[in-house]
Parts: C-alpha cells; sequence; structure tokens
C-alpha cells in the first residue's frame, strides 16, 4: 500500500479544535479508506521530537521553535529533522498543506526528494493588495496607539509590508513544485502567472461530520434577529469594519440586532492591537454596545449552534481562496450575505444560493440581511439551495475519491 506523509500544522487528536480543521477528518478518511497508508508531520507544544499514533496515523510532532523570513524558511535543524523522518519511513508521496508556514521551504531547498504535492490553502502575496480592508487613512490613523507606535511591527501600514516580504518568499518557493493541488479556479488562474509549467490539481473540501448530519436551519419570524460572523483573528482584511457599519443601518429598523461575532476579537487586553482597539472604538461610535456579542474562539459543536440560531450568517472578507465559514453555512442551509471577492462566486451563485455584495459596500450588504430577515421565501429558498450545493460539491465520498485520485496521478503519473 502507497504511503503518502502530510506536512501540515495540526497535530491529530480527539480534542477539540477552535476554529476548526478539515483536514484531520480528511485523513481519517484516506487512512480508513485501506487504500493509502497516512503519516503526518506537525509542530507543536513538545520539548523534543515527539511519535504518537491517532487512529492508525503515525505522526511525529516537532518542537516550535523560531525559523527565518517570517516563519516561512525552515532553519538547518529543521530540514534535517524532517528529511530524517522521510529516508526511515520511506514515503511515496509528500503532500504539503499551505504555504503559510516552513514546510513548502525544505523542499525548495532540496531536502526532499520524494514526489511532492503542495496544496494552497492562503496565497499571502495575493492578500497583500486587499490587506487594509478598504479603511479610509484617518480609520488607519485610528489604529495607530502608544503600543503601535512603540512597536511599530503592529501598525497596519508595517503588517502590510510584512505581507508583502512573506509573499514574495511564498512566490518563491510556488515556482519550485510540480504538483499543486487548488481549492478554486481563482487560485489557478494566479498559480498559473507565477508557475504556468506545473499540474494543477483541482481538490474538493471536507467538512466536519456532524455539518453534514445536523438538524438545518430553519426560518425565524423575529424583531430581535441575530446575525453572526466569524474571522481567525481580528485582521482588517476579514472586513468586520464594513459589518459594523451594516449593523448600525439595520439598527435603525431593529433595534434589538444582535451580531455575534466569534474569532480572537478583542479577548483580553493583552491581545488588543490596533486594529481591534479601532472596532472597539467604532462599536462605541455607532452605539452598539448592547448590540456586538463577542464570542471569542468557539468549537464545532458552538459554531453550529450559533449558526442554527441566526437569522443570517454575513461573509464580509476582502479576499478569500476558498473560505470553510462559508461553505459551514451553507451546508447547515443558513442564508449567507457574502463579500464578491477572490473565490467566493464559486461556492455560491448569486440570488440563487446567497446574496453578493461589493466588499466596501456596508448599505446594500445591510439592504440583503434585511431581505433575508423579512422574507421567508427568500431565506428559505436560498436555505435550501445552499445547502443541496454543498451537500453535492462537498459530499464526503466525492472528497475522498477526488484526492485519491490526486495522489493516484501523481503516484502513476497518469
Amino acid at each position: 500500500m502507497k504511503k503518502v506523509l502530510w506536512l501540515c500544522n495540526l497535530a491529530f487528536s480527539d480534542q477539540a479544535i477552535k476554529g476548526g480543521s478539515w483536514l484531520q477528518p480528511l485523513a481519517e478518511k484516506l487512512q480508513q479508506s485501506n487504500k493509502i497508508l497516512i503519516l503526518n508531520i506537525s509542530v507543536g507544544n513538545v520539548s523534543k521530537i515527539t511519535y504518537t499514533e491517532y487512529k492508525g496515523i503515525k505522526q511525529w510532532i516537532l518542537p516550535q521553535s523560531k525559523q527565518k523570513q517570517y516563519g516561512q524558511t525552515a532553519t538547518y535543524k529543521r530540514c534535517k529533522e524532517v528529511q530524517n523522518i522521510i529516508e526511515s519511513e520511506k514515503p511515496d508521496l509528500v503532500h504539503i498543506w499551505g504555504t503559510e508556514i516552513f514546510w513548502a521551504s525544505i523542499y525548495a531547498k532540496g531536502f526532499i526528494k520524494t514526489k511532492t504535492l503542495i496544496d494552497i490553502q492562503g496565497l499571502l502575496y495575493a492578500y497583500t493588495d486587499f490587506y487594509l480592508g478598504g479603511l479610509t487613512i484617518n480609520e488607519i490613523l485610528n489604529t495607530i496607539h502608544i503600543k503601535e507606535i512603540l512597536m511599530p511591527w503592529r501598525n497596519l501600514f508595517t503588517k502590510q509590508q510584512i505581507f508583502f516580504k512573506r509573499g514574495q518568499v511564498e512566490l518563491r518557493y510556488i515556482k519550485k513544485f510540480e504538483h499543486i493541488s487548488i481549492q478554486s479556479q481563482w487560485v489557478r488562474n494566479l498559480l498559473q502567472q507565477v508557475n504556468p509549467i506545473a499540474h494543477y490539481y483541482p481538490t474538493r473540501i471536507l467538512l466536519r461530520d456532524n455539518f453534514y448530519t445536523v438538524q438545518p436551519w430553519s426560518y425565524k419570524n423575529t424583531t430581535s434577529p441575530i446575525i453572526f460572523s466569524s474571522c481567525a483573528a481580528a485582521v482588517s482584511y476579514k472586513g468586520i469594519h464594513v459589518l459594523l457599519k451594516s449593523i448600525a443601518l439595520l439598527k435603525k429598523e431593529y433595534p434589538e440586532i444582535q451580531l455575534h461575532l466569534a474569532g480572537k476579537i478583542m479577548v483580553g487586553d493583552k491581545l488588543q492591537d490596533g486594529y481591534s482597539i479601532f472596532l472597539k472604538k467604532l462599536i462605541k461610535k455607532l452605539n452598539l454596545q448592547s448590540n456586538i456579542v463577542l464570542l471569542g474562539s468557539i468549537d464545532e459543536s458552538n459554531i453550529i449552534k450559533e449558526l442554527q440560531s441566526c437569522s443570517v450568517c454575513v461573509i464580509p472578507s476582502f479576499i478569500e481562496t476558498y473560505c470553510l465559514a462559508f461553505a459551514e453555512a451553507m451546508i447547515i442551509g443558513v442564508p449567507t450575505v457574502t463579500s464578491y471577492t477572490g473565490a467566493m462566486p464559486e461556492l455560491a451563485t448569486h440570488e440563487k444560493e446567497t446574496l453578493f455584495y461589493n466588499s466596501l459596500d456596508y448599505r446594500n450588504a445591510a439592504s440583503h440581511i434585511s431581505r433575508l430577515i423579512k422574507d421567508q421565501a427568500l431565506a428559505e429558498q436560498i436555505s435550501q439551495n445552499a445547502r443541496k450545493r454543498r451537500l453535492q460539491e462537498n459530499a464526503p465520498q466525492l472528497v475522498l475519491n477526488t484526492q485519491l485520485n490526486i495522489y493516484k496521478s501523481i503516484l502513476y503519473e497518469i
């Protein structure tokens, strides 16, 4: 049986993952298929290389340590750690997940001689242009406080420049790969400008098991609607400031409206950067203190509860290469209002499975949200269409077969 060694950021375990990951259930299903053996190398809070097994999957957890070039370039020691495991286990294929940290550099430096596939999850160089999230100069200046003056790497301009530099590192590595899997045609369009000779493999996303089986969303006839949104962290390109402006408009019609916001946003003073403080001030300026509920990072079960209890889910991002949060909302049947950007139009059709708006157009976003709150027939139709599409395109067996066929194509050069 062929062996595929994963290099990814997640150590598999039974522990609930806040924010969630689709990689673990995919690894489990690949292992259970009895057509491939999965091995995994990740990074974790360990003092030395730690070997474990999870549901028959061999895995090695490497100690967290400082790498070079914003964490994207592995040190010689880290490269040798991975190379030694590869030489010992002799996998038939190495599968690297993402370009955001150092895994790609190990291949680019020549420490991996085995056939290698890289899966593109985010594109740092593409995100650079959208990093500021349409903030005006005055709004950007309002994100700069004493901490940003004393520690300039915290301000948005510097963060954007760091993103740019990381993107240039990413580009150098992407050019080295012969096999690249992509989650959307939008990503493929960008990468073919960078690496036109690579082989590209469209992949599919496996959602966590419970999202396929839980009770679907149902319409709420209410004058106190709950709007749900989430983002991994308080970053400007996720568009939370735009959503807040939409909520302020909606408050005139629905005084008791609530925005439930999940993610690492203003969770404790120590984590508040300039953008988080700006959001806090914007909430106060818009008089939304009683309308915003900051949930912090929540696990899978609580994400599902929030989706089931809300009236509308909003995805306000300025850039997305796929968007797991969008797919999860759709498969539960939650009506969504979504920014028309990146790969988002490939996941849904306007007026059929979602309502799209221009990323900066908070007025139109508010109008769409209001339509879905008021119009039961529209909300239920979008709900049914969205759920049907995701159940088809993210069907577990289809996802599994797609991934196995990608491996087969590379291993046997079909």
